[in-house]
């Protein structure tokens, strides 16, 4: 199943997350907060040769980051520990779009 490049939307929900956890302006959290979405910008990073392994990594990224947070929270705060389900869940989420992204894209890992 092909997937177009800049083609997934991220729910308002996830934007709000990354809004609340993102870690400085050079993070996928980050972009997800202040543009809504996750697009290919104007330099590729190095190693991806195509518009397709960029948007992978985009999406391979925010994962990570989203992984990051939810593993930096200290789960007997009881507060906390709605922020690491709300986490958890967009992770997995991210993660089924990065395996979907590397299926379509014949991307191996």
């Amino acid at each position: 199943m092909a997937i177009p490049v800049d083609s997934i939307k991220i729910p308002a929900a996830l934007v709000k997350v990354c809004s609340g956890w993102y870690d400085g302006s050079g993070s996928m959290m980050y972009a997800v907060a202040s543009t809504g979405g996750l697009t290919l910008g104007t330099a590729p990073p190095f190693g991806c040769d195509t518009p397709q392994e960029w948007y992978y990594r985009l999406w391979w990224g925010l994962s990570v980051e989203l992984g990051q947070a939810r593993r930096s929270i200290r789960l007997d705060d009881e507060a906390a520990r709605a922020d690491h389900d709300e986490l958890e869940r967009w992770e997995d989420w991210a993660d089924s779009k990065v395996d979907q992204l590397a299926e379509a894209y014949s991307i191996i890992d």
